[in-house]
């Protein structure tokens, strides 16, 4: 598959992560529907990025570069803890999004910029 298919896949499932995170933070609560959805949504999101990672030549025997470890721990601290905020710490359910949304926005630009160490 193309480069171009794994980008449109990876963003589609970030649009829609992000939105389905968004509406249940607004609400309040995430019934069990929108946490197996969202996790399917991640998974989509780190199949689609190990896809790019492929096509854009980064060599599975060597290290990966200091913008790709920080993008992957950001992802998996966003799967991870999202839901689990919600459900113990309700109050703090939209404040979580916005700041999840900063984690986006430094996601994307150590992709975009390739940030190195």
């Amino acid at each position: 598959m193309s480069y171009e298919f794994y980008k449109m896949i990876h963003i589609v499932s970030i649009v829609i992560f992000f939105s389905m995170f968004a509406s249940a933070a607004y609400r309040g609560t995430s019934d069990k529907l929108t946490k197996i959805l969202t996790g399917v949504f991640v998974f989509t999101i780190f199949v689609s990025g190990m896809g790019l990672i492929a096509r854009i030549g980064i060599p599975h025997d060597q290290g990966w570069p200091f913008w790709l470890k920080a993008k992957v721990g950001i992802w998996l601290i966003l799967a991870a803890s999202g839901h689990m905020i919600m459900k113990r710490f309700p109050q703090f359910a939209v404040k979580t999004f916005w700041i999840y949304v900063g984690f986006l926005t430094l996601a994307s630009y150590l992709a975009n910029y390739k940030i190195t160490m």
